[in-house]
C-alpha cells in the first residue's frame, strides 16, 4: 500500500504580491484552500510548508479548520529547493510517495488530483507530473525512490531537472490547469475577472 503525503509549497515571501499571497482571496477562499480542496481526496495527510508567513498561515488554518497541518521550514531564505530538500527528510521515514502542489495554483481541480494519484498507482514510475506547454512541473507525484535525490535539492533550483535528467521512469500527464499561477495582484484581479465573467464561455 502507497501512503502518500500532499505537500503544499507556500514557504516563500511573494515579495511580488507584498502580502501574504496564498491567503488572497478569491471570490470569498483564501487562494491555497484551493489546492487543499483537490488534495484532499486522495489523502488525509496534508502539510502546508511555511516560512516567512508561517504565523498567518498557521492562524488561517486554525481558523477555516482546514483539513492540513502547517510544516515550519526553516531554510526557506534559501529557495523552493532547500524547502523541497527539507520537507522530504521530515517525511521520508513516514511515507512512500509525496504529492508537491504550490499554493498559487489555484485552478487545480479535483480531478486533475486524482489523475495523476490514478497514473501513479497504476503505473510503473518514480514519479508523475504536470505537462503544460512546453514545459513539466507540479503538481507532481515523487516516490520514495527519488526521495535521496529530493534531499540533495538546494537554493532556488527546483526539482524540474530531476524530471527531465532520463535516469527516472517519469509518467506525464497533460494538464492545462497547471499553466494558471498567481505570481502578482495583476494576476489575481485577471483570475478572477476569467473566473467572474469568462468561464461559462468554455
Amino acid at each position: 500500500m502507497i501512503k502518500l503525503a500532499a505537500v503544499i509549497l507556500a514557504a516563500g515571501r511573494a515579495s511580488r504580491f507584498q502580502e501574504c499571497k496564498a491567503l488572497a482571496e478569491i471570490n470569498g477562499s483564501p487562494i491555497i484552500s484551493f489546492p487543499i480542496n483537490a488534495a484532499v481526496t486522495v489523502t488525509q495527510d496534508i502539510f502546508i510548508a511555511t516560512g516567512f508567513w508561517h504565523k498567518e498561515l498557521e492562524a488561517a488554518c486554525k481558523e477555516n479548520h482546514w483539513p492540513a497541518k502547517t510544516l515550519y521550514i526553516g531554510k526557506w531564505k534559501e529557495g523552493i529547493g532547500s524547502v523541497i530538500s527539507s520537507v522530504t527528510e521530515k517525511l521520508e521515514s513516514d511515507y512512500s510517495a509525496i504529492l508537491f502542489m504550490l499554493a498559487d495554483q489555484p485552478a487545480i481541480s479535483t480531478d486533475n488530483i486524482e489523475l495523476l494519484w490514478k497514473v501513479f498507482k497504476e503505473h510503473i514510475n518514480d514519479a508523475v507530473c504536470c505537462q503544460y506547454h512546453d514545459t513539466v512541473g507540479v503538481p507532481a507525484i515523487a516516490s520514495k525512490t527519488m526521495f535521496e535525490e529530493l534531499k540533495t535539492l538546494k537554493g532556488d533550483e527546483g526539482a524540474k531537472h530531476l524530471l527531465n535528467n532520463g535516469k527516472h521512469m517519469v509518467n506525464v500527464v497533460a494538464i492545462d490547469q497547471c499553466n494558471i499561477d498567481i505570481d502578482t495582484q495583476e494576476d489575481l484581479d485577471n483570475y478572477i475577472h476569467y473566473l467572474n465573467h469568462m468561464a461559462s464561455l468554455w
